[in-house]
């Protein structure tokens, strides 16, 4: 089988062996295999979690209890079946009619009785199993959302879904199914070899000879299955994280006609998932074939040993009935906890890490801790900022960074790709802490501030706007959960989206698909912007915001943005000239540093830096022709003209220029014009 990078393959033989083999591995995922050395602690935090895992089921207590009361009434009408046909046999023999009629009667109302306890606890056990996992799911979850941005850096989804659905409903059957059959099958071999020493001690022995065989063999098998268990969920974990990646970027996979690719990395996984389950099968085969042949020889024994002692007359046909029921039953219990040994150990691999992933401790918090100041006005500023990302320590982004941005202003980072410019967005937003230095707001160091307080007070649009698969208005109002329809309205209003938005059928109530791909990326573009607006951010940070656009739809998010700039500091980083020019200063970054700053004028005659990035655009620009709007296009563009002219004082902008320049109608060809001597220059 082909390696594929990042994926796992393995090569399976006709007998299901197969040797498992990981190529390339990604990120090294957040939960490891335990080292042999550790088994040890390994086991102590599992009887931990065990324990834990039973607390959860402290609110549905009442169920198990009553659950387990009626579990050890069917346990005991199943005990008194083998007695009855006893005397049944013994009425037989004697040709005692009466006592035949009472005998299956008696039978018949205990099987009546039987059924209904095991229906009465089948219900109490399924549905505390249903409560509890359904709370431990939501525990997770939101265990799970509160880790930092790092984390989810290095840890792969489709493992975090994996341990949401596979392994707790893993949970779930220990809950249910294998707390109520274990306790069953308990309950009747305890009560069965009771009734055996009651019937004859000598041939009791005999059926206990089996156990020390059995337990020895489960010992062994446990250990083996939990093993192979904790490779199984872990190659389902990387399935599931190919097929997530494989699903949600199918134009890209299709656009690469990567189908035959995407497929083998898939079933790489999964043919390391049946190599391991067919291991585990073989194993679970092989135990139950001992545990079998062990009763066997232990049955056929009690019947050689006991037809010599009724033949003797110690004891009746009638007993000896009873004897090989009572023993056929006990195998089965036995037999029935050798098989739920496997899931058992199987659940506790599967308790083990939900419980580790429920016990992480975040290494930056989302909430709760730090001050919550009771307003804000808009100061930015980056102190000898040095940074590397978690997953890439060794790997320094940012060099002792400095950047002040004053409230209103707005400030723009340039450079080329991978010089720190998002990263500096990254670290305001508070998505990771700095290795040194400060990131402060209105002169407070974010370490020290509520981190929910902080990111109420700022907006931020991406070059690629995250939607959700819910509606247009849904989308909207994620900006500020509780808005009404008239606020949606009109942000998107100010976001030029109402109008696209009204022409859909359904208007406000569209669904978007996932990520919003039933919209273009214009529309997506001022569907995100509009959340922004709805928010009213002090603080708004625009990431490549219009990068992406068509002509067209760039002048429909520029004119949107321009709008939601007015009054907040604004922090832009762009490739675009247009959309930096009207920028209070533009700081140029290179290397993690900032190698320049001031507005775009001076930074064209002092900068060679900037004025190669200039020059870089306009010899991928040359002399096109401006395209033709639509109307829409035109008459956006137009208010966000008049909106800037009125705000030109306010900027330092004056004239038909200063309205350009603010609404971000300059082109890059008048770039020359503007520019003395940058016209024909190397």
């Amino acid at each position: 089988m082909a390696e594929n990078p990042g994926y796992v393959a393995v090569d399976v033989g006709p007998d299901g062996s197969g040797t498992p083999r990981r190529v390339n591995s990604k990120a090294e995922p957040f939960l490891k295999e335990e080292q042999a050395a550790e088994e040890s602690k390994e086991e102590k935090r599992v009887g931990l979690s065990w324990g834990r895992l039973f607390e959860e089921a402290r609110p549905v207590a009442w169920r198990l209890v009553f659950g387990t009361l009626f579990l050890l009434l069917g346990a005991g009408t199943q005990l008194a079946i083998p007695a009855l046909f006893g005397s049944v046999i013994d009425a037989l023999t004697t040709r005692n009619g009466d006592q035949l009629s009472r005998d299956v009667i008696v039978l018949v109302i205990i099987s009546a009785a039987g059924a209904l306890f095991s229906l009465i606890r089948a219900f109490l056990f399924n549905s505390a199993g249903e409560f509890v996992v359904a709370a431990l799911r939501q525990k997770l979850f939101r265990a799970v959302l509160e880790q930092e941005v790092g984390f989810y850096d290095a840890t792969k989804t489709g493992e975090l879904i994996s341990r949401l659905a596979s392994d707790t409903a893993v949970l779930k059957d220990a809950v249910t199914v294998n707390i109520s059959m274990g306790l069953r099958f308990g309950a009747t071999a305890v009560g069965g070899i009771a009734y055996l020493f009651a019937l004859s001690w000598q041939l009791a022995l005999m059926m206990l000879g089996v156990v020390p065989a059995i337990a020895i063999s489960a010992v062994i098998f446990g250990r083996y299955v939990r093993k192979l268990s904790k490779e199984q969920q872990k190659a389902l974990a990387d399935a599931s994280e190919v097929a997530e990646e494989t699903f949600g970027s199918i134009r890209t996979v299709r656009s690469f006609v990567a189908e035959p690719k995407q497929t083998k990395a898939y079933s790489g996984s999964i043919d390391l998932t049946l190599a391991l389950g067919i291991r585990n099968a073989w194993a679970g085969g092989i135990f139950v074939a001992v545990t079998s042949v062990v009763t066997s020889c232990a049955f056929i024994g009690i019947v050689y040993y006991g037809g010599t002692l009724v033949i003797q007359g110690d004891i009746t046909t009638g007993v000896l009935t009873s004897f090989l029921l009572f023993a056929l039953q006990i195998g089965a219990a036995l037999g029935g906890l050798a098989s739920l040994f496997g899931s058992i150990m199987a659940a506790m691999g599967a308790n083990d890490r939900v419980f580790k992933l429920l016990d992480r401790e975040p290494a930056m918090p989302v909430s709760g801790t730090g001050a919550t100041p009771k307003g804000i006005e808009g100061l930015v500023e980056l102190r000898d900022v040095h940074f590397s990302y978690p997953t890439r320590k060794d790997a320094k982004v940012l060099h002792g960074l400095s950047l002040a941005m004053r409230p209103g202003e707005v400030h723009a980072l340039v450079g080329s790709s991978g010089g720190g410019k998002s990263t500096v967005v990254n670290l305001i937003e508070r998505f990771y802490d700095p290795d040194a230095g400060a990131v402060c707001v209105d002169g407070l160091d974010l370490r020290t501030v509520d981190p929910r307080w902080l990111r109420t007070h700022v907006g931020l649009v991406r070059q690629e706007p995250t939607l959700f698969g819910t509606s247009i208005r849904e989308n909207i109002a994620f900006g500020r959960p509780g808005a009404s329809q008239d606020e949606v309205v009109a942000a998107a209003r100010k976001a030029n989206a109402h109008e696209f938005i009204s022409a859909f059928p359904d208007g406000y109530d569209t669904v978007v698909g996932e990520k919003g791909v039933r919209l273009s990326g214009g529309q997506k573009q001022r569907v995100a912007i509009a959340r922004a607006v709805l928010r009213d951010p002090a603080i708004l940070l625009l990431d490549e915001a219009t990068s992406a656009l068509d002509a067209e739809s760039e002048f429909l998010v520029q004119a949107a943005l321009e709008r939601l700039m007015v009054g907040r500091t604004v922090l832009i980083i762009a490739h675009r000239l247009s959309t930096v020019r009207s920028a209070n200063r533009v700081h140029v970054v290179d290397a993690g540093v900032i190698r320049a700053s001031g507005t775009h004028e001076t930074l064209l005659a002092s900068s060679p830096l900037y004025a190669q990035l200039v020059r870089r655009q306009l010899s991928g620009l040359g002399s096109a022709a401006t395209p033709e709007l639509s109307a829409e296009a035109t008459a956006a563009t137009a208010a966000a003209e008049a909106e800037a002219a009125a705000a030109a004082p306010a900027t330092g902008a004056s004239g038909p220029e200063g309205a350009a320049v603010a609404a971000g109608r300059l082109s890059d060809a008048d770039v020359d014009l503007a520019v003395p001597g940058l016209a024909g220059t190397p």
